[in-house]
This record gives structure tokens, C-alpha cells and sequence, in this order.
């Protein structure tokens, strides 16, 4: 079997549907070289992540991904080799959970003025004592049969000022850095594509920025992007001497495999080398 790494998935610590303690085993049993958890805006699935990673001596990479303010499109920001015990980081990860806390409240709230009535406790249950995000309504929507699947749920409620729209509280790219380098982390741009820019040189000046702040490497092998994306992205690389990741953004529910970013296409695991001579040098 080809080595493949994944430096990008998700627990039932934020809005996966496999325990951090699964995501290892999966890993291993795959025969991937490395994984990367990024779980959004929390490191709660770390501890038993890394302790069951120690048990099968599997190369578990500490991580988080961060949803960042910006007018348009979605921006992501993923932390890699974390200190997940970072107090700082903590704090600001209570913040957050916080607010989510608050948030899900208001999206059932308004899911129920609009006649769309759903058991919170199965959404509580779907999110496991994590963080509860709009994909753990999403499938209790299915279940109760407003929708056919996650796919038809987005385009139904929780989006575009529809039934169950409620916007989250963010932080900005500059606090997103600041937190992931306090913490002795790698800050990365995720999914790029998702910022809905328009074209290589939009992307080229705003990656520009990011550098400034304190970014440090750029997903460009990444589940949402084709091809000809992950070229571009691999050249903007290279022009600004940033590290390259790949994740599958895995869920579990969306028809992914971890160590894919496309049908087929493998991420390399020799991207580890120049993170691990980074982390290094640092």
C-alpha cells in the first residue's frame, strides 16, 4: 500500500462522527504515516487522540481548525503540532464553546418559529459532548425526515437566511495566528478555494497578507479543490516559500477517506519532511 499522510480531519469532538480514539485506529489500521486532528475550535478530542496514538506508536499530530471572520466566502485556519495544554489557547477555547453554546440554542429556537420542530436532546447526543454545530442538527433534520440528506439539509435550513440561519461568533486571522504560534503551533490555510476569491492573483495578494500575520504553510492538497486548484496553490507555495498540507477534511459522513483529498489522489506523506525540519528549526 501507497504511504499517504492526513493532516486535516475531524472528531465527535466538534462535528465528526468517529471518537478521537477511532480516527487513531483508522489511521493505523490504513496504514497512514501520520494524521493530523483538527477539530473546529476546539482541542477537548486531543488527550485520548495522542494517548491512544502513544499506545499503537502511530505519529498523531495535534491540531485544531479555526473559523475566521471575513466578508466573503469561508475561511478556515488550521493549527498543526499544537501544545493543546496552551493556557491562552484554552481560554479562548472556553470563549468560543461558549458562544457555540449559545448559538445552537438560537438556531433551534429559530428553526422552531419557522415550524421545523426536532428533539435538542438527539442533537446533543449527535454532538457527543462536543461542540454542537449545524451538522449535528443536520442529521437529526434527516432523521425526522425534513430533508433527504446532509447535502439537501444545506440547501433547505441553517443557510442564506434560511430557517435556522444563525451566523458564528469568529475570531479574526490575526487572533487565529497569534493563537496558533502562542500555542507552538504551524498556522496553515485551509481549503483555500472556499475564500471565494477571484482568481490566482486575488489569492496571490491576499496569501501575501496572511504571511505578514504570521502564516506559515497552505493546504493545497485539500478535499474541495480539483486539479488545477491544487497546482495554483502548489506554485503560490512554492513563490512564497510556505509549507504545503493536504487534508480530506474528513467527517465521516460526507463519502471521504482519510489520506484522499480526490477520488484517488493520495496525500503524499513526504509533505512531513519540511514540516518536521520547520518545527525543528523553530
Amino acid at each position: 500500500m501507497t504511504k499517504r499522510i492526513d493532516l486535516h480531519v475531524h472528531t465527535t469532538a466538534s462535528d465528526g462522527l468517529y471518537s478521537p480514539v477511532q480516527m487513531v485506529d483508522m489511521a493505523v489500521d490504513m496504514g497512514l504515516c501520520a494524521m493530523a486532528i483538527t477539530d473546529h475550535d476546539t482541542v477537548e478530542g486531543l488527550p485520548e487522540a495522542c494517548a491512544r496514538a502513544s499506545e499503537r506508536g502511530f505519529n498523531l499530530i495535534p491540531g485544531i481548525e479555526f473559523s475566521i471572520d471575513f466578508p466573503k466566502g469561508t475561511f478556515h485556519l488550521v493549527g498543526l503540532y499544537l501544545n493543546y495544554r496552551d493556557d491562552r489557547l484554552l481560554a479562548a477555547l472556553r470563549n468560543l464553546k461558549s458562544l457555540r453554546e449559545n448559538r445552537a440554542q438560537r438556531i433551534l429556537e429559530d428553526l422552531n418559529k419557522n415550524g421545523i420542530f426536532i428533539p435538542f436532546d438527539e442533537v446533543q447526543k449527535e454532538a457527543a459532548g462536543g461542540s454542537i454545530g449545524k451538522p449535528h442538527f443536520g442529521r437529526v433534520l434527516v432523521r425526522h425526515g425534513y430533508a433527504a440528506d446532509l447535502d439537501q439539509v444545506f440547501e433547505r435550513f441553517m443557510v442564506d437566511g434560511k430557517p435556522g440561519d444563525v451566523p458564528r461568533e469568529k475570531i479574526s486571522a490575526r487572533e487565529g495566528m497569534e493563537l496558533i504560534k502562542g500555542a507552538g503551533g504551524i498556522p496553515v490555510i485551509a481549503h483555500p478555494v472556499s475564500l471565494g476569491l477571484n482568481g490566482p492573483g486575488a489569492y496571490d495578494e491576499f496569501i501575501g497578507k496572511l504571511i505578514t500575520m504570521g502564516l506559515r504553510g497552505i493546504e493545497a492538497y485539500a478535499a474541495m479543490h480539483n486539479r488545477e486548484w491544487a497546482d495554483a496553490f502548489l506554485l503560490l507555495a512554492r513563490k512564497h516559500g510556505l509549507l504545503v498540507t493536504g487534508g480530506s477534511d474528513f467527517h465521516g459522513d460526507r463519502g471521504e477517506e482519510i489520506g484522499l483529498w480526490g477520488p484517488e489522489e493520495l496525500i503524499p506523506c513526504d509533505l512531513l519532511e519540511a514540516l518536521e525540519t520547520f518545527r525543528g528549526s523553530g
